[in-house]
This record gives C-alpha cells, structure tokens and sequence, in this order.
C-alpha cells in the first residue's frame, strides 16, 4: 500500500487551546501505487485538510499516517521536506506561480534541491511541456498566459520530481468546462504513464467519476 491514512482527528483550536471545531473524526484512507481517488463532500467539510495531512503540510491531533509502511508524524522537519520534495506533487486551485519567472522557470523550482544529474531534469520538463502542449510558450510568463495553461503549468510543476503520489486540491474550479475536462484528461494520461497515485478533492461529479474511487467527507468521516 501507497499511502494509509489511519483513524484521524483533526479540530482547529483557539489561541488558548480551546477546540474550536472538530473537522475529521476517526478518519481512515487507503491509496495503492497508482490508484486515483476523488474526495467529494461539502465546502467546510475537510477536503482540504485532509490533503494537508496526506502531504505532511499539517499534522494530525489523532492518529497516524503512513507512506509505504513508514510512518511520517513524529518524523524531524528535515525528513518531512525531503518526502514531500520527492514523493508529492501538489497541485492547488490557484496555480501559485511566481509571477517574475518564466513558464519554464516555475517548474523547474522543485528540482533545485535535488542533486541528481540536471540534463535529466531538464530533458523531463520538455517531455512534459510538449505533452501539456505548452513548450512553445516556455519562456513566457505567467502574466502573460491563460487560466488554462497555467493551471497545465502548475500539473508539470507538480510532476517534475516523478512524484508517487499527486495531490489535487479542486484543480478545475477556476477553468471553464473545456479547459477543466482537458487538464482531468492530463492528469490521468500522466499518471498511468508513470503510475502516479492520485488524490483529488473536486466538487464536480464529472471529475470524480474519471477517478478509479470515490469517497465522500461529510461530517468529519469518509464514505
């Protein structure tokens, strides 16, 4: 197994340690190598959060998450930032791009930390430019491209360590239908190349039902 997500709590608290809302209660996930799963479920359900913790950007109350048998909280800041710099590949709503670099300059950012040979690295981004279509705009910025191509910007990005394991955090839902259905259609055609698990919180039945699993968050607990 990929990924366990094993009976977890999470709440937000008050700056005086009161609980202010309690968002998962005994939550549990399972992802294998290569599986994709929507994540559907009201705004303020926990979505969101629950990707968070998946990526180790937030750490549970309760309960514990493990990676290919290994288990990631209790794990030094170090650790952490080396397993998402090479494991996950995050993929946001808004596209997060530094608006003073290229196309082609965003994504080669999560590669600096990486000490392996850069020829590779870069014969990557251009496989992937040109499968997402946009090598021929690589040296422009973001200022000057569309919703859509940025949002297939931020896909390589978030593909160019050869992430196992994708987080999607409603990706389409600044697109309009045509360019949403083309980045859904991006991100399963690169997964199953690279048997790239995938997790993606969407509102839309469309997207979800392009996806191997569907659960449902409501209330704190998956269904």
């Amino acid at each position: 197994m990929l990924l366990e997500i094993n009976n977890v709590y999470k709440s937000y608290k008050s700056l005086y340690g009161r609980t202010i809302r309690e968002v998962l209660k005994d939550t549990s996930l399972s992802v294998g190598e290569g599986e994709k799963v929507a994540i559907t479920g009201p705004s303020g359900s926990g979505k969101t959060t629950l990707l968070n913790l998946a990526g180790t950007l937030d750490t549970p109350d309760k309960g514990d998450i493990i990676y290919r048998g290994t288990s990631l909280f209790g794990q030094g800041p170090e650790y952490l930032a080396r397993f998402r710099n090479r494991e996950i590949g995050f993929v946001f709503q808004s596209h997060h791009l530094l608006p003073q670099l290229t196309l082609w300059e965003n994504i080669l950012i999560p590669s600096l930390p990486q000490n392996g040979d850069k020829k590779d690295v870069y014969n990557r981004a251009e496989w992937l430019l040109n499968e997402t279509g946009l090598w021929e705009i690589r040296h422009q910025k973001p200022g000057e491209l569309s919703g859509g191509e940025c949002q297939r910007t931020a896909v390589v990005r978030a593909l160019i360590n050869k992430p196992s394991l994708l987080l999607a955090d409603e990706p389409t839902g600044s697109l309009d239908s045509s360019n949403a259905r083309m980045l859904i259609g991006l991100l399963i055609m690169l997964g199953e190349k690279e048997n790239t698990a995938i997790i993606m919180v969407t509102h839309s039945s469309e997207v979800a039902s392009g996806m191997d699993k569907i659960y449902k968050l409501n209330d704190g607990r998956l269904s």
